[in-house]
This record gives structure tokens, C-alpha cells and sequence, in this order.
């Protein structure tokens, strides 16, 4: 498993996993991503006594208020990052590739917005290093499938 980032020596790391899908939408090939005045992939948090994929669907109704569907795995990767509030982080990450299926309710985490975007467009401005790499992989994968 790819390790994502540099450790900074002192510092306290505390493990996090968590659950994040790339949203893709086939009519215009964007994906969505999730804001709070940074960009994120949606998902987040596994919380105690919940599988990756409880996580990730949690999560995404959570941010976006949809169920998602044709969900596939797609990278696992291992960071360290800067968790803001939460102090540095250990991370341990499950991305998969899904579609958004029915709307269930408004999001909850009404501080969270939606995106859809070309992934070329913000291959540099996501938040974390570790999702910038995938998103990059994201978009060399596409492009060799593209070019079959």
C-alpha cells in the first residue's frame, strides 16, 4: 500500500481510517467533490463498529444526501496529513468509484456543498495530498480506457 506524504518527526499522529468515493457523472465525465471553502472527495470517518462500506454510504448521505450506486474499489492509500481541528492524522484511505442513485433527505452537514468539476480542473486544489495522488491515478486510468 502507497504511503502518501512525509511524517514530521514529534509530532503526536493520531489513526484515522476512512471511506471516500470519486462521484462520477457519465453525460459529462465531471465528478463531484465536496466543499467547505476547501475540496475534498466526499466521504469521510469510519466510526467504531462500522465496515468501510456502512462508512462511505453514512457519509455520503451525510454530505450530499444521496444514496449511491455501482460502487467499485479503487485505490487504498496510507497518509500523513494535516486533520485541521483533529491534529496531525495517521490515515488510512478506501476510495472507491460510485454514482449518486435517489435522493434520501438534505444533507446534514449543511456547511458541505457539492461540486461538479473536471477532475483536471482541480487536480491541484484538493486539500489533501493523498487525494490529489488519487485523483491523479483517477485521471490517468480514465484517460487509458479513453484511448483503447
Amino acid at each position: 500500500m502507497k504511503r502518501i506524504g512525509k511524517k514530521i518527526e514529534g509530532l503526536p499522529y493520531t489513526k484515522r481510517s476512512g471511506a471516500y468515493a470519486i462521484i462520477e457523472r457519465k453525460k459529462d465525465n465531471k465528478i463531484a467533490i465536496a466543499t467547505d471553502g476547501e475540496y475534498f472527495f466526499l466521504g469521510g470517518g469510519i466510526e467504531k463498529g462500522e465496515t468501510e462500506m456502512e462508512a462511505l454510504k453514512r457519509e455520503l448521505i451525510e454530505e450530499s444526501g444521496y444514496n449511491i450506486k455501482n460502487i467499485k474499489f479503487f485505490d487504498k492509500v496510507k497518509a500523513w496529513a494535516d486533520g485541521g481541528d483533529r491534529g496531525p492524522l495517521d490515515v488510512t484511505a478506501t476510495i472507491y468509484t460510485a454514482e449518486f442513485d435517489k435522493k434520501v433527505t438534505e444533507p446534514i452537514e449543511k456547511d458541505h456543498k457539492v461540486l461538479w468539476i473536471h477532475a483536471i480542473d482541480y487536480k491541484d486544489k484538493l486539500y489533501h495530498e493523498y487525494q490529489r495522488y488519487l485523483l491523479e491515478e483517477y485521471m490517468e486510468i480514465k484517460q487509458e480506457n479513453t484511448s483503447k
